[in-house]
């Protein structure tokens, strides 16, 4: 992806292995999936035909068997985004290996896609997503990545949100990614994406959802003026954004991501990660797409979106439970857990500032309507996915308050003065369109207070503390229920010196 890349492998190590998502499985539910793909040999758990499945014989008609693959290329080159691993070979015989986040992670496939002819599209989703997810969750997958949802934007939180939350609430190690979606427009024509187009599933407070920032790919074609609405005419007809190319600035918003707020006035999207011109895996039945760049290759092909995104992120996850059960001895990794909340704090906390490419930013300090919380850099999450058990200046931590233990305390030790202190609190909230739990998070260092918007925030159940020059050697954080509904609710810190 060049220049803002999600992952360096040659850098993501933790207790001295490489960091490749081995032991991990992520379900990917999607269009469906070239099972022969040389990019996941081997390495498919199940497939699961929710769209086509199996049809009993009628009178004149036959049974017709199950279907899975993947007609409209989607799914295989969300898939191969997670964990595909595989060669492009160019027009010269030369051989570039293509790998995706956590390239020997396992994969739980569910084609969505159903057989509505001349047109299917994901007819297979359940009215219940709690089945959809339950079924991947039985065969061990504890990331599950969907780059789909309704393409109306700016819809409210609704029941999908609702059913997000659940799950999560429920079986809170199950890390749930979710596209941002592609609806943004500038209807006022002022060269300015407008906000509040992200919504519906996108919205779930428990899951991390995924905008996209752009590559650094200039060989790409294709220009934001290229994007049409439903009547063919260019979305974004204004400059700056009209004649940009869509890859030339890995500090750039794509402009087609979903901005936020929610209409519930939460901050999203969470995090964004790199949406235009990503080469992933191609699925032989389906079209060769050339829009955003030309492949040489006819297994592999360009495409963008959050789509692409969000499987950056999902695999990224997949490294970081990784990584925090590599320092577990063998008799406790079955037993420890880690919570999708520590998996979304540590994420959050590692992103970087998007510093935008117009001026005035379209993201710039975060967090932000646009980029969120910042872009996803693996490095420093996976720096921090060590569990704390005494007072260091990396580290994350689960704990739990309740109405019997309302306040949670631990010290940082940050060394000296005039460094920059970071900390995330993220915690798995019920389900409901407004926050039921409620926390707030204080930072102390010498005397001086610094809150994770605990004043003003009654709307995320994610609070961060930036400190820059701290004037002390010793943090204090303390977590302070400010309101529980019902029930204990767990918390998970993550924090970075630099």
């Amino acid at each position: 992806m060049g220049r803002g890349n999600v992952a360096d492998f040659r850098e993501i190590k933790k207790a001295q292995i490489d960091l490749d998502g081995e032991g991990e499985v992520v379900a990917v539910a999607d269009t469906g999936i070239d099972s022969d793909h040389k990019a996941f040999k081997g390495r498919i758990v199940d497939e699961q035909a929710w769209g086509r499945p199996e049809k009993p014989a009628r009178p004149g008609r036959p049974p017709m068997p199950a279907r899975t693959d993947d007609p409209k290329g989607h799914g295989t080159h969300v898939s191969g985004s997670v964990l595909g691993d595989g060669v492009y070979r160019n027009v010269a015989g030369e051989e570039v290996v293509i790998r995706g986040t956590a390239p020997k992670a396992q994969l739980v496939l569910q084609s969505l896609l159903d057989d509505d002819y001349p047109n299917p599209g994901l007819g297979g989703i359940p009215p219940d997503l709690k089945d959809l997810f339950a079924a991947a969750y039985k065969y061990k997958a504890r990331v599950h990545n969907n780059s789909w949802g309704f393409t109306q934007a700016g819809l409210p939180y609704g029941p999908w949100g609702a059913q997000i939350d659940q799950y999560v609430r429920e079986n809170p190690d199950m890390v749930i990614c979710w596209a941002a979606g592609n609806e943004a427009v500038d209807i006022d024509r002022n060269g300015v994406v407008d906000i509040k187009t992200i919504g519906s599933h996108s919205a779930a407070k428990n899951c991390i959802t995924v905008g996209a920032s752009e590559s650094f790919r200039p060989e790409g074609g294709l220009r934001y003026v290229n994007f049409p609405d439903e009547f063919g005419n260019a979305v974004f007809q204004v400059d700056p954004i009209r004649t940009d190319e869509t890859a030339d600035d890995s500090e750039g918003m794509a402009a087609f991501s979903n901005r936020g707020p929610t209409q519930e006035g939460r901050i999203k999207p969470d995090v964004v990660a790199p949406g235009t011109c990503i080469l992933s895996a191609r699925s032989s039945i389906a079209p060769q797409l050339q829009a955003w760049a030309r492949s040489e290759d006819v297994t592999w092909m360009y495409n963008g979106g959050t789509s692409m995104a969000s499987p950056l992120v999902a695999g990224g996850c997949a490294l970081l439970r990784q990584a925090l059960r590599a320092q577990l001895p063998a008799v406790e990794q079955a037993k420890k857990r880690p919570a999708a909340a520590l998996i979304k704090a540590l994420i959050i906390n590692g992103a970087v500032e998007l510093k935008g490419q117009y001026i005035p930013s379209e993201a710039g300090l975060s967090p932000n309507f646009s980029s969120g919380w910042g872009r996803v850099h693996l490095v420093k999450s996976v720096e921090m996915a060590t569990y704390a058990k005494s007072d260091e200046a990396n580290g994350c931590y689960e704990a739990e308050v309740s109405d019997d233990n309302p306040m949670y305390k631990r010290k940082i030790e940050i060394g000296r003065s005039g460094r920059t202190l970071k900390i995330t609190l993220v915690w798995t909230d019920m389900p409901g369109e407004c926050l039921q739990n409620d926390l707030d998070m204080t930072v102390t260092i010498s005397d001086n207070a610094r809150r994770g918007d605990s004043t003003t925030d009654r709307r995320n159940n994610v609070q961060q503390v930036y400190w820059t020059n701290v004037p002390g050697a010793t943090a204090e954080v303390r977590v302070n229920v400010r309101r529980l509904t019902r029930g204990d609710q767990p918390f998970a810190l993550a924090w970075m010196v630099e």
